[in-house]
């Protein structure tokens, strides 16, 4: 049962509101009823009910007010607010400082039971994350998926956090070993105040709040001097707090992972970089090339765009998107032909990880058309099963297709072609399926965290695990786990 305090400074309405449903039924009792808001937050301390439903309107300390004080105290209690019509306004300031909903004097019963429904499926939500060793890994989760809706001020306070500085930024590093945990309290160090949360085995991702009004490179100056040690760090645009908390979270990561792809660059910041016309003009004769099938051509010119994709610094999502480009005009022009047809298009994160550099990406497609027309030997039989069961053995590895092809003596191109007949998919998505498959079973163990499951089925960013298995089974990993 979880437990309710009425506040109301009209004692009849007080106790009305005891009797008007049957509460112990809806999963709550009521433990007690205040009739201002300084008895309110005495009883709340004392007696740490999950939820208070209080009047807007009280004196001495109003249900705005109670509400603040309960965030200020760090107090686990919901608040539901109760207003009249001419309070509404009061009530959607509420609603922004993080009380859960407001009801309309009078309280109708149905409504009530309504909102008690919610608040009870959202509590046994909290109480079964709790319970996981990475509880508040799992509601980040929710809170940086890409489709969240989430603003920055709305996090904050719902967390009870209160930054004061006009900009924000999202920060993410990589280092060479094991990250800390998360801090559950904000930090603050020359100027720059921050949450810091444990995003990978050795990633850290922090919501920093500063103001650069008087010194405009302050944050880039405080990320070299804090994060000397880190191997990548990607940053975000700088915002205001009403900005999506996912959309920040999301620049962050692609600067993050082109400063991969850019051994060169340790930091990067994400901003919208445009392609030169010497670049667009490149594609568009490599599309002509391709069409004609003129391999020496098609090879110089993908030279030449990954040197411009260098040169001009461009972030991993961009590049990503022309090699996709690429892979339709092979799939377009060359679709006879099996080694072409079977390139895969990837998301950027998928490029990074497979090829580790622009340089090496563009070389594997020079490498692709420079084998188009070799002969393409008989494998037989138990060859095949040789290199499945060398595959199935390392999945769990950062082992990449060039590596699997080196240690058989193949080709890229030829080696991905068989792996496609052989399994019906993609080397990529032949590994991907193998790792969302395991860490379903292993999901069935409590015992596991979903950091530990991550881990296990070969991953070392929880955040983009959480994204594919995602988009592959249509839930996130604890929300699987609840099934």
């Amino acid at each position: 049962m979880y437990r309710v305090l009425i506040v109301d400074d009209e004692p009849w309405v007080a106790y009305g509101l005891s009797k008007l449903i049957n509460w112990e039924e809806h999963g709550f009792e009521v433990v007690g009823e205040a009739h201002d808001g300084l008895t309110a937050i005495e009883l709340i301390t004392q007696e740490n009910p999950e939820v208070v439903i209080s009047d807007i309107r009280m004196p001495g300390l109003d249900g705005i007010e109670l509400l603040e004080e309960i965030r200020r105290r760090k107090l686990n209690a919901t608040v539901v607010l109760v207003s009249g019509y001419s309070e509404f306004h009061y009530a959607q300031q509420a609603l922004k400082l993080g009380a859960f909903d407001y009801l309309l004097k009078q309280v109708d019963k149905r409504a009530l039971v309504e909102t008690m429904s919610r608040l009870k499926e959202k509590l046994d939500d909290e109480q079964q994350m709790n319970r996981e060793p990475d509880g508040f890994l799992n509601d980040l989760f929710d809170l940086l998926d890409y489709d969240s809706p989430v603003t920055i001020d709305h996090f904050l306070t719902s967390k009870g956090y209160r930054f004061q500085r006009p900009q924000y930024c999202i920060v993410s590093c990589q280092f060479p070993y094991a990250t800390v945990s998360h801090s559950d309290q904000p930090i603050t160090k020359e100027g720059i105040e921050y949450l810091s949360f444990r995003t990978g085995h050795n990633q850290t991702t922090l919501l920093c709040n500063y103001d650069d009004s008087h010194s405009p490179n302050a944050m880039n100056n405080w990320i070299v001097n804090h994060f000397a040690d880190a191997v990548h760090v990607g940053g975000s645009t700088a915002v205001s707090k009403s900005a999506l908390l996912s959309k920040l979270y999301r620049e962050a990561d692609i600067a993050l992972f082109s400063s991969i792809c850019n051994p060169a660059l340790t930091i990067i910041t994400y901003k919208d970089r445009i392609t030169t016309p010497e670049l667009s003009a490149d594609l568009l004769l490599l599309e002509l090339a391709i069409k004609e099938q003129r391999t020496s051509h098609v090879k110089e010119l993908l030279a030449s765009i990954g040197n411009r994709c260098i040169q001009q610094n461009l972030l991993v999502d961009q590049v990503t998107g022309m090699y996709n480009q690429i892979v339709s005009l092979l799939h377009k022009y060359y679709s006879l032909i099996s080694t072409m047809r079977d390139v895969e298009f990837m998301t950027y994160d998928q490029v990074a990880r497979q090829y580790g550099s622009y340089h090496q990406l563009f070389g594997w497609l020079e490498e692709v058309f420079g084998t188009q027309h070799e002969t393409e030997w008989i494998v037989n039989n138990e060859r095949v099963k040789e290199i499945m069961r060398f595959i199935d053995a390392r999945y769990t590895e950062d082992i990449v297709l060039g590596d699997v092809a080196k240690h058989f003596s193949m080709s890229i191109g030829y080696l991905s072609s068989l792996i496609k007949k052989q399994t019906g998919k993609g080397y990529s998505e032949y590994i991907t399926a193998k790792r969302i498959q395991r860490a379903k079973e292993l999901l069935v163990n409590p015992t596991l965290s979903v950091q530990e499951v991550v881990q296990s089925v070969g991953y070392k960013d929880y955040f983009h695990f959480n994204k594919l298995f995602k988009k592959h089974v249509g839930l996130t990993p604890s929300k699987y786990r609840r099934l």
